[in-house]
């Protein structure tokens, strides 16, 4: 069995509760949650002309593929409404595959590392609340998000949503 670094976010809907649906959905497709972050509202990445997004990070374990594991990531999505007619434009619910100690791979279907994942603190700050002594590159998670500014515009969410205090 493998371990994954999974990433989540939505921003149309529900968002939170979508997110929360999700990782019950992928437990029943025997995706095993080692660890999950919290929940947090973000700033949108690449194209900005759409609302926040709700992000959270988990450490994944599952016995197949990445390949087969990205396959049912997609599945899911589109279960829950996902369209992709706008590059990193708004969506009903994100699943990506970010890192994984174990398993690398360059096709055009699967790029693990994930390309951006280093560069987006979105997925920085929830990694590193499940992750604290991760390092990439050899740079650790927490200079890499201070090198990004990348706690300004993330806010904490407690499990109804609300914002937590800081």
């Amino acid at each position: 069995m493998n371990t994954y670094i999974m990433a989540l976010g939505s921003n149309m809907g529900d968002s939170l509760g979508i997110l929360q649906s999700a990782f019950k959905r992928l437990g029943e497709e025997n995706v095993h949650i080692l660890k999950a972050s919290s929940f947090y509202r973000t700033k949108p990445w690449g194209k900005t002309d759409q609302p926040d997004f709700i992000n959270a990070a988990a450490l994944v374990a599952w016995e197949g593929t990445a390949e087969e594991l990205m396959t049912l990531f997609l599945k899911i999505e589109k279960e829950f409404g996902r369209k992709r007619d706008i590059h990193w434009g708004p969506r009903s619910l994100d699943l990506d595959l970010i890192y994984s100690d174990c398993v690398r791979s360059e096709t055009d279907f699967l790029r693990l590392p994930h390309p951006y994942f280093w560069e987006r603190p979105f997925v920085l700050v929830p990694l590193e609340e499940i992750l604290p002594d991760f390092v990439y590159d050899h740079e650790t998670i927490h200079h890499r998000i201070e090198s990004l500014d990348g706690y300004k515009d993330l806010v904490k969410l407690d499990k109804e949503g609300k914002e937590m205090s800081k």
